[in-house]
């Protein structure tokens, strides 16, 4: 009887230990804008197969728990976490692409899971920064828009980074 009450506990135990260390782990999905037409020129808006992406991007992260979504303010970046944003009621926060450290140490203090949507030429300082090392050694090709890249950051231990398709 003795040995069915320590064992009881002790899962109890095990259960707390394992809630608290993964409540303690911080998801931040990094994307690059979906495809983009080339008319305007200045300003392209998304393609039929980059509105699409988006909408495939919001169905995959719907169940995320997502609770910030951050963008540049181009139409490509804004209309691929629009989707989103929407149906998680959100507030797209503009971030500056040439200022990424300032976005980078932000989302480092962050407890916020989180999608950052940003170009071919920035988000690998974004991925490489909370990663804490170079796991993208150069910018994205103008052709890519499919990874989905996920930085998990946790109290303890050293972030963790994976990449997969959508």
């Amino acid at each position: 009887m003795y040995n069915l009450i320590i064992s009881k506990k002790n899962t109890w135990i095990a259960i707390l230990v394992v809630w608290a260390l993964s409540s303690c782990t911080t998801s931040f999905y990094i994307v690059r804008h979906a495809e983009k037409s080339a008319t305007p020129k200045e300003d392209p808006l998304l393609t039929e197969a980059g509105s699409q992406r988006a909408e495939r991007l919001k169905g995959i992260l719907s169940n995320k728990g997502i609770e910030k979504v951050y963008s540049t303010k181009t139409v490509r970046t804004t209309s691929t976490a629009k989707p989103l944003a929407e149906a998680k009621m959100l507030e797209i926060e503009i971030y500056e692409p040439k200022n990424q450290s300032a976005l980078i140490e932000s989302l480092k203090k962050s407890n916020q899971n989180t999608l950052v949507v940003g170009h071919s030429n920035t988000i690998r300082h974004i991925i490489n920064g909370l990663a804490e090392k170079e796991f993208l050694k150069k910018d994205l090709e103008d052709s890519e828009y499919s990874n989905l890249y996920l930085v998990k950051r946790g109290k303890f231990g050293k972030p963790k980074v994976k990449v997969e398709e959508f």
